[in-house]
């Protein structure tokens, strides 16, 4: 029978092994291939806070959406405040946090169900960004993650809701479509009021 200790840690091993098999899969095209091999995410197991199976998943809108696993090593909880991102050059990549992200001890969090963290730029997928995270309690922990194409195999990685315009647009187009119908139906209520009647087209007897 495992020990306490022991059925935690076998909990965790499970856990991480599920979140780097679920990065699992091919079907990228042959330039994403030609630098970075299967859609793994990278990990780092160096801090309280261990990182799996990192990466970011591309949307239709041009951004992408951060997919990990936290999995906090300690007994106290931790808040993930932060995530940067620059380009291997160097380059700042604009990152949207919508809030801090709870870590809870002795478990796994999972990014990306939700988007939590969207990244937006002139970026493509095969690239290499370096991401710092920043916890409350572990501090900065740092890795490379790739940018992958969103296959079927991400379908449970969040994209972010149609932007503001759209809807505004999308809410134009049908009210614009409700005016043309009520428009419509005045025209042709119009013209049956317009119509001869039965009385007025039979010939008066003199």
């Amino acid at each position: 029978m495992l020990t306490r200790p022991r059925r935690v840690a076998a909990a965790l091993a499970v856990a991480s092994i599920a979140v780097v098999a679920s990065g699992c899969g091919t079907g990228f095209n042959a330039q994403t291939n030609a630098v970075y091999q299967a859609g793994v995410g990278t990990n780092n197991r160096s801090a309280d806070v261990d990182l799996l199976n990192v990466l970011f998943v591309q949307n239709d809108d041009g951004s992408a959406t951060l997919s990990a696993g936290l999995v906090n090593q300690t007994r106290d909880r931790d808040t993930l405040l932060s995530v940067e991102a620059v380009t291997l050059a160097g380059t700042p990549v604009d990152v949207t946090m919508d809030k801090t992200v709870p870590v809870a001890p002795l478990r796994l969090t999972t990014l990306g169900t939700k988007t939590q963290v969207l990244i937006d730029g002139d970026l493509s997928a095969g690239q290499f960004l370096d991401l710092t995270f920043t916890f409350e309690n572990a501090g900065t922990v740092e890795v490379q993650a790739p940018i992958v194409l969103r296959v079927p195999l991400y379908d449970s990685v969040a994209e972010p809701p149609a932007p503001a315009e759209d809807a505004e647009a999308t809410a134009e187009e049908e009210a614009a479509a409700v005016e043309e119908e009520a428009a419509a139906e005045q025209e042709a209520e119009a013209a049956e009021d317009d119509a001869p009647t039965e009385e007025e087209d039979t010939p008066q007897e003199r």
